[in-house]
């Protein structure tokens, strides 16, 4: 038995999300698919983490265990055949057995993007959220100060069935807004994400740069940890996983 670790790529929009799901088409059902296609049974896939219908990933991390006698080399070229164009195995190694992709993480990195012009783009439709809203770049840094670092990220968190963890306490180390033309990229680097907290982060932010809330309400949002009186949520097709670090 050998234990593989793979990085995944996948342009999310025509997917459901990672996690299998009978009759839609998820990253995790295509995958295991095309593996069963290799070795000729059923293997489960485990990812760093789940995502939702739309998100994408240049960095999500997967690992299966297999008994074969199929170099790495093999086993991508293979997997690379056989996957639809809108996901890529860009590394696969074999690593020791007790690597988890989902209970290993050290921290990982998300990137949010935002089109913010006048007009909406062809080109980047499915991969940046289109808000053609002015917005003071100064005040949403400055936010973005308020909301890094180690906090009970409740208010953050989305109320479904995958929000019932118990402790919603995360550090966040990084989160940094960064101006590219017509693009804003917002990247978030944390020890761990609750449930759309990302999207919420960026939602909280966009409503601090239009100028529809204070950016000195944050840290009360955060106290109180409450969803329903936090800003909308961002939509899923601006986000990307970049990076999981071990």
């Amino acid at each position: 038995m050998k234990n593989f670790k793979m990085i995944v790529e996948y342009e999310g929009t025509e997917f459901c999300g990672w996690q299998f799901q009978p009759g839609q088409r998820t990253v995790q059902g295509h995958l295991e698919e095309k593996i069963k296609r290799i070795f000729k049974k059923d293997i489960h896939v485990i990812a760093s983490g789940r995502t939702d219908s739309g998100v994408h990933a240049l960095g999500q991390v997967v690992h299966f265990k297999v008994d074969t006698v199929m170099k790495p080399s093999q086993i991508h070229r293979a997997l690379n055949a056989f996957l639809d164009r809108d996901v890529s195995i860009a590394k696969i190694q074999e690593v020791p057995m007790d690597f988890h992709a989902q209970y290993s993480p050290k921290n990982k990195t998300y990137r949010y993007t935002i089109l913010n012009r006048s007009y909406p783009s062809a080109f980047w439709r499915n991969r940046a959220y289109f808000y053609p809203h002015k917005l003071n770049l100064a005040l949403m840094k400055q936010a973005a100060r308020l909301i890094k670092g180690k906090h009970d990220f409740k208010c953050f968190q989305a109320a479904a069935e995958r929000s019932k963890v118990k402790n919603t306490v995360r550090t966040i180390s990084r989160l940094t807004i960064v101006k590219e033309g017509d693009l804003l990229h917002i990247s978030v680097t944390a020890n761990g994400f609750l449930y759309r907290m990302v999207r919420n982060i960026v939602g909280t932010l966009l409503a601090v740069g239009s100028g529809k809330i204070s950016k000195d309400i944050i840290p009360q949002l955060i106290k109180g940890k409450d969803r329903k009186v936090s800003p909308s949520t961002a939509p899923g097709h601006g986000l990307c996983l970049m990076k999981v670090r071990y």
